[in-house]
């Protein structure tokens, strides 16, 4: 099982089209990002990366890590720096996938992840979400996480609370006004995809 690469290439000038004025980017002020589920993988924007790209799939569903501030994007510079940044993010996340060895894909996904969230946020988020992240079964994660924190007593309890870090959102202008709810570490994709749809809705 190997995840799909983005396929988001930055625009031309002539490219840019009426619609983009929707395009949003995510603050580079602070650690967070959103983790942007799509039909058969999932993708990373972190800081600075561009978000409601109307060249992409649509979202079926989308994860808040920390408390991304969505700005929108209002000159044809600021458009290309965040679909910049969406590239860069997504080569990051690029040079994981290509690993030929699952076990190494998802070991670099998690180690990755530590680093720039933290050990709770990495413990807080689904298997099935990682697993679409690095393109691995969600077997593979659990088998990788007993091993990455073995000797830890955080690192192997199933029954961990999600942090407070994560939540299902929205992508909306206004943040104070984008519904959201906790995520939960035991949530399927399935469910966090039925959670979307809700909040969508709302």
């Amino acid at each position: 099982m190997k995840s799909q690469a983005s396929t988001l290439e930055l625009p031309k000038h002539s490219e840019v089209c009426p619609s983009s004025e929707f395009l949003l980017a995510i603050s580079e002020h602070k650690k967070s990002g959103l983790i942007l589920c799509k039909q058969y993988h999932a993708e990373f924007a972190g800081p600075g990366a561009a978000v409601n790209c109307g060249v992409e799939p649509i979202y079926r569903a989308v994860i808040a890590i920390g408390s991304p501030e969505l700005i929108p994007t209002q000159t044809f510079d600021e458009r290309r720096r965040a679909y910049g940044r969406r590239i860069q993010w997504g080569r990051w996340l690029q040079k994981i996938v290509e690993h030929p060895d699952p076990m190494m894909r998802a070991e670099k996904l998690l180690a990755g992840f530590e680093e720039f969230f933290g050990r709770q946020v990495v413990i807080g988020l689904p298997s099935e979400v990682l697993a679409l992240l690095a393109g691995v079964f969600p077997g593979t994660i659990e088998q990788v996480r007993v091993q990455h924190w073995r000797g830890s007593r955080t690192g192997t309890m199933s029954f961990l609370p999600g942090s407070d870090q994560l939540k299902v959102t929205t992508i909306s202008m206004n943040r104070h006004e984008t519904p959201e709810v906790p995520l939960l570490t035991s949530a399927t994709v399935s469910e966090i995809e039925r959670t979307y749809a809700v909040l969508k809705s709302a």
